[in-house]
């Protein structure tokens, strides 16, 4: 299966929390790229919502970006007919809307 992402994906585990509604709820980043990565939660929020995000580098650095839910994926007790469980993550694809060199930075760092 070819892959269909534009852009080179970098694991690295980080917390984050992201609030949207006056709500903030915490993550696990799973990947990143130049412009997005995935949230691990299980609180996914809908596609499309715009939300504020601080994501603490390994460091303890807080570091706070803009982003849009891109997709979003919540398993419920049954399994998808079809679909591999270990391709199946809660959480939620997000596109970074606005970023920093902060984050530029820390993208070099992973690439290095």
């Amino acid at each position: 299966m070819a892959n269909k992402r534009e852009q080179r994906r970098f694991i690295k585990r980080c917390e984050v929390e992201f609030t949207a509604d006056n709500v903030t709820v915490r993550g696990i980043s799973s990947d990143f790229s130049l412009t997005g990565l995935f949230i691990r939660t299980n609180h996914p929020l809908p596609p499309d919502t715009v939300f504020d995000m601080v994501i603490y580098l390994p460091d303890g650095t807080p570091l706070k970006l803009k982003g849009k839910t891109v997709r979003a994926a919540k398993m419920g007790t049954g399994r998808v007919i079809g679909t591999p469980v270990k391709s199946m993550k809660n959480g939620m694809g997000v596109e970074i809307i606005e970023k920093n060199a902060d984050y530029l930075h820390f993208m070099r760092s992973l690439i290095d």
